[in-house]
């Protein structure tokens, strides 16, 4: 048969191309295609939503642009789910990184909403000390937070006045890539002034948050960019994270296809002999 002939000789670049053309189409032109949302991130979704208005999220950008492609679509999400609830938003990092990339995606929800920087959102950015530095950040905030990401004095905002201490903040944020992060919110953080933690992790640190969500040191978890793309859903927003399970669903049905294809190839081949 001339069809399977033609197949035996068909050119790897060929194959190499549909495999681009799945990744990049979808990423232009997003398809939305469902996304079923998971438990523990419906609970983040319930944690954030149960909120009073004007409550203050400690949102901490703790990755660096090696994982910017799985986190920053959470970030954006979970602000855009702030900033429709009228809650405040106090962005801060452990990473040095992290409120760089966390300034962007404040620059792109914050004008949708007309916040105000300063009384709506603040971003002090990179705090260094790791676990010493957030047993200190619960217990006295001014202590360590004296200006902004900027250079400004936090007292000069009065979302920076407001913020004095644990007690002040009704739920942590954490978008995690490693060391230090959501663990370290857990047990310095959390654990000592029972602070609600929720956290974005990449999807390789998923699986090892499993436990804390069961014990309840977590309220829930966004993982990798399948986490972030079942939030947009919950927020009903086609981002970045929508548009890349698009791109990752056809890619993986482009590659069941090969794989069909293969093996009845092979099967012809057997035969034929």
């Amino acid at each position: 048969m001339k069809l399977f002939e033609r197949l035996e000789m068909l050119d790897r670049r060929i194959i190499f191309l549909l495999v681009g053309l799945a990744v990049i189409i979808p990423l232009i032109v997003p398809l939305g295609l469902p996304v079923d949302v998971s438990k523990p991130v419906q609970d983040v979704y319930n944690a954030v939503d149960a909120l009073p208005e004007r409550a203050i999220v400690v949102i901490s950008c703790d990755y660096d642009p090696g994982s910017e492609a799985e986190l920053t679509p959470a970030t954006v999400a979970i602000l855009e789910h702030c900033f429709r609830k009228n809650l405040r938003v106090y962005m801060m990092g452990l990473w040095p990184p992290g409120p760089e990339l966390g300034n962007l995606a404040l620059e792109t929800v914050a004008p949708r909403y007309e916040r105000v920087y300063g009384v709506d959102y603040i971003n002090v950015g990179y705090r260094p000390g790791g676990p010493v530095m957030l047993v200190s950040l619960g217990r006295d905030v001014a202590d360590l937070v004296r200006a902004d990401h900027a250079g400004i004095p936090i007292d000069s905002f009065p979302l920076g006045r407001a913020v004095k201490s644990a007690r002040d903040i009704d739920l942590v944020v954490t978008l995690s890539a490693g060391d230090p992060g959501v663990l370290h919110w857990i047990i310095y953080f959390s654990a000592r002034y029972g602070t609600q933690i929720a956290t974005a992790t990449t999807a390789i640190m998923a699986p090892q948050q499993y436990p804390y969500l069961s014990s309840g040191q977590l309220v829930g978890l966004l993982g990798g960019l399948k986490g972030a793309a079942e939030y947009e859903t919950l927020v009903e927003l086609t981002g970045r994270a929508t548009a890349g399970m698009d791109s990752q669903s056809i890619v993986h049905l482009l590659l069941v296809f090969f794989i069909v294809i293969g093996n009845i190839v092979l099967l012809y081949q057997k035969r034929r002999k």
